[in-house]
């Protein structure tokens, strides 16, 4: 019962994160043009970041008797969740798909920080790195079979 059972909360809470910037504190809709402001992009990459967490914790879960599976799935989890922080802020040097650079809005009163969208998304995002350092932990600590 207790068996993957950090990588099965992570799993679950990577479904959170997916949800976090369009349901659950949804980013500033498209402006009158049409056209999306920055926290539009920066929600989809935390999108895309929680699938790559689900795919890989899912991978640890399959493959759970394969020691460096899980040790390479907690490194590039944690990883992924710190991007988490970093997209929305514009630490990443990424682009979005217009070719600028991730951010959000710059005003406080744009839906995207009245919902506090990135700051759930982060705090969600330490939760499953923090998850992935104790298996990290765990797995070294585990003895062979």
């Amino acid at each position: 019962m207790k068996k993957n059972i950090l990588e099965k909360l992570a799993l679950i809470l990577s479904v959170v994160l997916f949800l976090v910037p369009k349901y659950i504190a949804p980013v500033c809709g498209p402006k009158e043009d049409g056209s999306h402001m920055a926290c539009y992009f920066s929600g989809n990459a935390v999108m895309k970041i929680a699938v790559a967490i689900f795919i890989i914790t899912l991978v640890m879960i399959l493959l759970s008797k394969v020691k460096i599976v899980k040790i390479i799935g907690a490194v590039a989890t944690i990883v992924l969740s710190a991007y988490v922080y970093l997209v929305p802020h514009g630490m990443s040097g990424l682009q979005n798909e217009m070719g600028k650079p991730f951010g959000v809005c710059k005003i406080d009163t744009m839906q995207c920080h009245i919902h506090h969208t990135f700051e759930i998304a982060t705090g969600i995002a330490v939760v499953i790195g923090l998850l992935m350092v104790f298996s990290l932990i765990s797995t070294f600590l585990k003895k062979e079979d």
